[in-house]
């Protein structure tokens, strides 16, 4: 409060200053400075609500982090309410997060994500294990940011901007404060707000540049440098912390992250004329969820101090002139005259072979969204961007995608875990080495190794055979050691386990990011050795070969919780003696989901599938079964397989509350209805047999992939108590 009233006694000496009789009355240079603080600094925008009802100019602005945000979309001629509009509206917790929407995603790369694997990519190097340098390379966030700062392409100074700007970032490699004030405005406020450790850092000419709040969070005096006279300094850091959880090493690491910002930022409020501050300290700086709360606490902090802003108001038709002034130096989009691609170490076609945008038509935003997301699912970039050059009056719209410096060999772990509480579990661990860019059109190498309770090794080439990867051909390999249960038109024999190796060939079609269609030939061979059955049996030698045809669309937005989308398949096998199976036989499978959205946060899944032998008799290593963790789990897994099966299920799914970034995205509970029917043999019709079944769950959205814990009830009075680490789609 004393320096509030400090600076007010200040402006109101300046402003009362005598001028000689000569001198025209000139109001002083006024500059805003806005300190970075995350989610705080939405209040950011509530002070420039007031500022603009107070009529108060603003000459310079300044920022650091998020004030270098809301500080370079002001200087540039956004009002306040269009970015409170943008910042409510925009899904922060999508924005930080790199991958792209996953119905966005190729075919192929949307099959990675049933092998459940963490969020965690390495790379494979000649000097040994390597890994991303920030969590978030901030692929969607640069997109957004250079999207609102269109108008400013052609600007090289920011003194050139409708209010001239600065911010502040920090040279990671020397610790020492870079002020931002030409080139690209949206790399210079990702630059500033690079939060070492979470961000990847922004390289500028040989510098590598992070968060500006480790050496200046509130840019006082650049805001003086740049001739102001007067400074609004709006502080939204938080000194709050709990000294109970410095107990704990990630407490240790923020507090002492913390500590230098509390520092710079003490140090600059002295040389501000008045201080606005926010309370933010009682709500979390990373909680984008409360940014309508957070522009009202910038609208109450300064209505506080509204006595000593009003000073620097000027007229209604001298702010009017002003503001038209600020506002209409915001341009429309920008003609596309021509396009560059630029990446190392992929072939600059199939860049080009991703773009829909075209030369000679204004820029399409969305259009180029998508063109960017194409090419950045191809697995390979850190970043993929574009930026716009001037040549002689042209527009030369540059794609630019950077190769991530931990590739293009990767390194991917994942887990799965059943178990119920009749003793029945299994338990996997698996890791896949994925080499990627083998040639021009993009061929991939990719072996996955799995231990635990069912042991195996996938060993795939797969190869485009176009730039855009349309028309792809592959070869792999399997080998399984499983276990199967083995039955007779009597009923269930026993249990046996099956080591088996198959090749496959074929080719196919990818249908944009929804579809795929392939087919090919595949052989195999392999042992069988009874374990526990009701009969004496011998070990078996298995040959099999045939051909196949698949079709499969997947439009789901996600694996674990989904939302919307839809998820099916077809597969029709035929095996044949001539092609080395020992019988000839055929295999039908139908599998699909669809999820409705019911609400904001509940979702409706329809589940079905049917599973035929279309007339054949195939060995028992190969009938169906529907009793497992994620149909019919209350239905007791010694059920036998049979040669036709029929499930169907509508399950509901609610969220209940979020989990942190760190540790995962949501809580679920739920419940479902299901029925099945399993045939032992093809002479069997009707659905007497059907069986109801259902249950509730609990589920966790993790870091780990997702983890259900529930509880069923079958026909019968069956019952089952099951947890479930994995994808279940």
């Amino acid at each position: 409060m004393r320096r509030a009233a400090g600076g007010a006694f200040a402006l109101v000496l300046f402003l009362v200053a005598p001028s000689s009789p000569a001198e025209t009355p000139r109001r002083p240079r006024t500059g805003l400075v806005l300190s970075g603080g995350s989610a705080h600094g939405f209040a950011h925008v509530g002070v420039l609500k007031v500022l603009e009802e107070l009529r108060v100019p603003v000459d310079v602005v300044a920022g650091t982090s998020m004030g270098s945000i809301v500080g370079g979309l002001y200087a540039s001629g956004m009002s306040p309410a269009e970015m409170e509009r943008l910042l409510l509206t925009t899904d922060w917790e999508d924005l930080l997060d790199d991958r792209p929407s996953r119905d966005r995603l190729s075919f192929r790369r949307k099959q990675d994500d049933v092998l459940n694997y963490v969020d965690l990519e390495m790379g494979l190097t000649r000097k040994g294990i390597a890994f991303p340098s920030g969590l978030i390379a901030g692929q969607k966030l640069g997109f957004l940011l250079k999207t609102l700062t269109l108008g400013t392409i052609g600007i090289e100074s920011f003194d050139e901007l409708a209010i001239p700007f600065r911010c502040v970032a920090t040279d990671i490699g020397t610790g020492k404060k870079v002020v931002l004030s030409d080139g690209s405005l949206a790399e210079a406020i990702r630059a500033s707000m690079s939060i070492p450790g979470v961000f990847s850092p922004v390289p500028r000419g040989e510098r590598l540049l992070v968060d500006g709040g480790l050496v200046e969070n509130l840019p006082v005096a650049e805001a003086k440098a740049m001739g102001a006279e007067v400074v609004v300094a709006v502080d939204v850091s938080s000194d709050k912390f709990d000294p109970a959880k410095l107990r704990s090493f990630g407490g240790v690491l923020s507090r002492m992250a913390s500590l230098p910002i509390k520092e710079n930022v003490a140090k600059a409020l002295s040389g501000a004329s008045v201080v606005v501050a926010p309370r933010v300290a009682d709500i979390p700086s990373m909680d984008f969820a409360r940014g309508g709360q957070l522009v009202r606490r910038g609208e109450e902090a300064a209505r506080a101090v509204a006595k000593e802003l009003s000073a620097l108001s000027i007229p209604e038709e001298e702010y009017r002139a002003y503001r038209e002034r600020v506002r209409g130096r915001r341009p429309g989009l920008p003609v596309v005259d021509s396009i560059q691609t630029v990446s190392a170490g992929v072939d600059p076609r199939q860049i080009a072979a991703r773009l829909e945008t075209r030369a000679g038509r204004p820029l399409d935003v969305a259009m180029l969204r998508r063109d960017l997301d194409r090419i950045y699912e191809m697995g390979v970039f850190e970043t993929v961007e574009f930026r716009f050059l001037r040549d002689e009056g042209r527009n030369i719209l540059v794609i630019d995608a950077k190769p991530k410096s931990w590739g293009p060999t990767f390194l991917r772990i994942g887990s799965g875990f059943e178990a119920n509480f009749d003793g029945d579990a299994t338990l996997a661990l698996r890791g896949t080495i994925h080499a990627m860019q083998l040639d021009s059109l993009g061929g991939e190498l990719k072996v996955t190794l799995e231990l635990g309770t069912i042991p195996g090794v996938h060993v795939e080439m797969y190869q485009p055979l176009d730039y855009r990867g349309h028309f792809f051909a592959s070869a792999y390999v399997d080998w399984i050691r499983t276990l199967a249960r083995i039955s007779t038109p009597e009923g269930l024999v026993g249990e046996g386990r099956l080591a088996l190796v198959q090749g496959t060939v074929d080719a196919g079609i990818s249908l944009g990011s929804w579809g795929q269609v392939r087919a090919g030939v595949f052989r195999g061979t392999g042992t069988g050795e009874p374990l526990v059955t009701n009969l004496p049996l011998e070990d078996v030698n298995i040959e099999f070969g045939g051909v196949f045809a698949f079709a499969g669309v997947d439009t789901l937005d996600d694996l674990s919780f989904p939302r919307r989308g839809t998820k099916a398949m077809a597969r029709v096998e035929s095996f044949r003696t001539a092609l080395g199976s020992e019988t000839s036989f055929n295999r039908l499978m139908l599998l699909g989901t669809h999820a409705i959205p019911a609400g904001s946060r509940s979702t409706v899944l329809l589940t079905g599938g049917w599973e035929d032998t279309m007339g054949s008799h195939p060995p028992f290593y190969l009938l169906f079964t529907l009793s497992d963790f994620t149909r019919l789990a209350a239905l007791s897994r010694e059920v036998a397989g049979g040669e036709r099966a029929a499930y169907a299920a509508v399950s509901v799914q609610h969220r209940i509350a979020s989990l942190p970034t760190r540790i995962g995205r949501g809580v679920y509970v739920g419940g479902t209805f299901e029925m099945g029917r399993v045939w032992a043999r093809r002479e069997e019709t009707g659905f007497d047999g059907t069986r109801p079944a259902g249950g509730l769950f609990v589920g966790a959205d993790s870091v780990l992939g997702p983890i259900y814990a529930g509880f069923g009830v079958g026909y019968g009075g069956n019952t089952s108590l099951y947890v479930l680490l994995g994808r279940p789609y």
